[in-house]
């Protein structure tokens, strides 16, 4: 896999923790068909995604993607559960924020994601990356921190990554996603919109289910959502086990007060 994280960019570890929210039918096709999915960039929602109208303007300009057109350009977006420190006193406070948000999920995030309910799924962007390199055949492939800025700097100077920094930009009213990003550039144009990869087992890639949270309402959705998850993703390869490393492998978030993970 070409080597893709931002020259201006802080590094990430590649043990780094990523997240993703899943909608109840994301979530049953992962169980299923064990596919992480890469979505052509031109069908997410944002019509500003990425500044990717001014991308593809500029592709032509560019040495690197002048052959390329928008049927060539794939990204598939993760959280990494991160918040600012500076809003926050001190070291201590920024840290048990950060661990809060990595227990229970953001609200933010569970209702624009998983609005009738759903699932995150957390695993590390090696696990990611390695899936990635066994399986992509003359692709690009570049990840990196997904930057937040006002729309009017997004003509500015480019990042000297050039002009694919474009599709790390995202509006500040999205800064709620702490997102991690995956592009590929693929070598020929696909007309079909989404691409799959094996993903294998999902005990060895995933490392922890979290169910959306619930309200007495409606809990027998997460309630659902939770057995779903240990008897399909965790019985039949490991029988008469929901722990990983030590820890409890599929939760149902408390946000919203304890939800019973009996039957």
């Amino acid at each position: 896999m070409e080597a893709c994280i931002f020259k201006n960019e802080k590094d990430l570890d590649k043990k780094t923790p990523i997240y993703k929210y899943m909608s109840i039918e994301s979530f049953l096709f992962i169980l299923k068909y064990k596919q992480v999915v890469f979505s052509k960039i031109t069908t997410w929602p944002d019509a500003y995604e990425g500044a990717r109208f001014e991308f593809f303007k500029q592709i032509h300009k560019d040495d690197n993607y002048s052959d390329k057109t928008k049927d060539n350009f794939f990204g598939c977006s993760w959280s990494l559960q991160t918040e600012n420190s500076c809003f926050y006193s001190d070291h201590k406070e920024h840290q048990e924020a950060e661990e809060e948000l990595q227990v229970c999920g953001s609200a933010s995030m569970w209702e624009a994601y998983c609005k009738q309910g759903g699932v995150r799924i957390k695993t590390t962007i090696e696990k990611l990356e390695s899936i990635l390199t066994s399986q992509i055949n003359d692709f690009g492939a570049y990840r990196g921190i997904v930057h937040y800025e006002p729309s009017n700097y997004w003509n500015k100077t480019l990042s000297s990554s050039g002009l694919i920094s474009k599709l790390f930009i995202k509006r500040v009213s999205f800064r709620h996603e702490s997102e991690y990003r995956f592009i590929l550039v693929t070598k020929e144009n696909i007309k079909a919109d989404r691409i799959f990869f094996d993903v294998g087992r999902l005990f060895d890639f995933v490392d922890e289910f979290l169910i959306s949270p619930a309200t007495r309402r409606n809990e027998w959705i997460s309630r659902m959502l939770y057995h779903y998850a240990v008897s399909t993703s965790v019985a039949i390869d490991i029988p008469g086990t929901n722990s990983k490393n030590g820890k409890q492998y599929c939760r149902i978030s408390n946000l919203y007060g304890n939800i019973s993970e009996e039957v």
